[in-house]
């Protein structure tokens, strides 16, 4: 079995998803079932300087400070760590991809790695992907976007997986899970040319169990949406759930958009610390239905992990 890990936006070291792996190897392993093979699959080093728009911010305090020197720099420019922690990570990632250039750039890098994980073992034919973020609108370019011509490094990928390619050359893995984590597909719908048919004749392609797809939501974060309705998906060679973590926190409900603001980026970036994605992810990897089949009507109190 090959597990193959994908970041989201504003991620900077490779450890990302080091969390959830560990507590999938400690439950298979109290299973008594074979460790997989993991690749945490990394393309946050690929756009260079991702501070430079927030270092031309700061020339310009520097020059309000300079000539208003007795004004509170926090007085006229409110929420200065947040804004830096969206500018130079979350926006400046999505608008690098979606950028000609450095979206096909990113997409070669995931393609070479991607390759080297299947050459450095040969023999596992089972692949498992897991994204976060703005990964799954990558993953969604490289599996099924039209937008491409057959020379794009997503093809490589392409190539390499049952059912993707008309070629019949080469070593073929059998994609048979994904599940995306805080994904805003959704949001990029219109852009991407989001299309559930594409999905759908995918699946009629494998051969045996369906391919399964989970799309787990937190309950605070802004940036992930289901995606069940937007897909049009009623076709039984595909298993489709939408699963929501509830959170009952009624400290987030009395203060509203303050606790959204306060935890814009933490919500959506906790998946890879959470037992419950844990448990969900275990049930994706190994096909348990019965765990997959409905949303836990369990919700915890003042926490998903």
């Amino acid at each position: 079995m090959l597990i193959w890990f994908m970041h989201g936006a504003s991620v900077r070291h490779p450890t990302y998803a080091d969390p959830l792996r560990t507590r999938l190897i400690e439950e298979l392993t109290a299973r008594s079932l074979p460790i997989p093979e993991f690749y945490s699959g990394f393309w946050g080093d690929a756009f260079g300087n991702t501070n430079e728009i927030w270092e031309f911010v700061q020339q310009d305090l520097e020059a309000f400070r300079w000539d208003n020197p007795l004004v509170d720099i926090d007085d006229i420019f409110h929420y200065r760590q947040r804004r830096e922690q969206l500018i130079s990570g979350f926006f400046h990632d999505i608008f690098k991809y979606l950028s000609t250039q450095h979206g096909k750039e990113i997409r070669r890098t995931v393609a070479r790695q991607f390759l080297n994980f299947l050459t450095d073992n040969p023999f596992e034919e089972e692949l498992h992907i897991v994204v976060h973020s703005l990964s799954s609108v990558i993953l969604w370019d490289i599996l099924f976007s039209e937008a491409y011509s057959s020379s794009d490094p997503s093809y490589y990928i392409r190539s390499a997986i049952q059912g993707l390619s008309d070629s019949s050359k080469g070593r073929k893995v059998k994609l048979q899970s994904i599940t995306t984590l805080g994904c805003p597909l959704l949001i990029f719908k219109q852009l991407i040319h989001l299309d559930g048919d594409r999905l759908t004749q995918f699946a009629n392609r494998s051969v045996g169990i369906p391919l399964r797809w989970i799309n787990v939501i937190h309950a605070s974060d802004v940036f992930a949406y289901p995606l069940r309705a937007s897909f049009n998906l009623e076709d039984e060679t595909l298993f489709f759930r939408d699963h929501y973590l509830g959170e009952r926190n009624f400290l987030k409900k009395s203060i509203g958009d303050v606790a959204m603001a306060l935890g814009l980026m933490t919500d959506h970036s906790r998946y890879w610390r959470s037992v419950r994605v844990n448990k969900l992810v275990m049930a994706n990897l190994l096909g348990e239905y019965d765990v997959l089949a409905m949303n836990s009507p369990v919700i915890d109190f003042g926490g998903i992990d």
